[in-house]
């Protein structure tokens, strides 16, 4: 066992000895709406992933860092002017102004709200750096537990995330250091039957729907409306709850869900060899701490 730090560096209570233990307790804690005063990460892939995956429930969580992997702005030409913009500079100034009032709604403050400047779509291609300082930051900042996506095939940085905050925790432990637990929230992935969302392509006996009562959904709506810029797209995460579960191990050189990746739809110049090699580039340097 080890003990909780609180977020003004108190000691707490007792942590529980195991990463799935940490998450089952912490997700409990959130059901129950029971505040969360240990230091936590929201690691997401983009501006709205805050929204779509936690929603008011970031409120409770009283010691989060929110960081996020990329401004949301893809850098080609038909991409920002697709989502009405000039430059795709014009796009992420947008989009972080827009996080900014979310976070406000969240109660997270300026100084544990963190970003990386990489674009839409390119989260796969900067995995090694990326889980670099998110190991870095979990133990610096005595991180309990990292909410984050799933390894699903839905969006490619949904699944970069989910490969950097995994190989993160990975060389962790081959430090012999304590990583923290990691706590999935469901987004969208591609069925038989076409896009679902707000559930896990593959269902648990430990996954948690959370719903929110009616103040909580009105909170919810401001933070959807805050994203104007994702309107359309957001139109699609309409149920007033958040699903939640510890998250598996992947074998990210595997395909997500079966070989059903709904990226695919939109991104054709990624191909699954493309992938690999980020992911073998990404494991060398986790596995790099075996030789330290």
């Amino acid at each position: 066992m080890r003990r909780r730090v609180a977020c003004d560096g108190s000691d707490g209570q007792l942590m529980p000895a195991s990463p799935a233990s940490a998450a089952r307790d912490i997700i409990s804690h959130l059901g129950a709406r029971s505040a969360v005063e240990t230091p936590v990460a929201l690691v997401v892939a983009h501006p709205d992933d805050e929204t779509i995956g936690l929603g008011p429930l970031l409120k409770l969580l009283r010691c989060a860092h929110a960081i996020h992997l990329t401004d949301g702005a893809r850098r080609d030409l038909r991409g920002f002017h697709a989502a009405g913009f000039h430059s795709s500079e014009e796009y992420a100034q947008a989009r972080a102004v827009e996080l900014a009032r979310v976070l406000d709604l969240a109660h997270v403050p300026p100084e544990r709200r963190h970003s990386f400047p990489i674009g839409d779509q390119e989260a796969f291609r900067h995995m090694p750096c990326i889980a670099a300082a998110l190991g870095a930051f979990f133990q610096t900042q005595a991180i309990e537990a990292v909410f984050t996506h799933p390894y699903e095939g839905g969006h490619l940085d949904h699944d970069a995330c989910a490969c950097a905050v995994a190989l993160a925790c990975q060389r962790m432990e081959r430090r012999g250091l304590k990583p923290p637990a990691v706590i999935e929230m469901a987004f969208y992935h591609e069925s038989e039957h076409g896009l679902v969302t707000q559930r896990f392509c593959e269902e648990s006996e430990e996954e948690a729907a959370i719903a929110f009562d009616q103040a909580e959904a009105l909170v919810r709506d401001q933070m959807l409306a805050a994203h104007a810029s994702q309107t359309a797209i957001l139109g699609l995460f309409r149920e007033p709850l958040a699903r939640l579960r510890p998250a598996p191990r992947y074998d990210f050189r595997r395909p997500p869900n079966r070989g059903h990746i709904f990226y695919h739809r939109f991104i054709e110049d990624v191909t699954p060899a493309d992938w690999l090699e980020a992911v073998q580039a990404a494991r060398i340097w986790a596995d790099s701490a075996q030789t330290q």
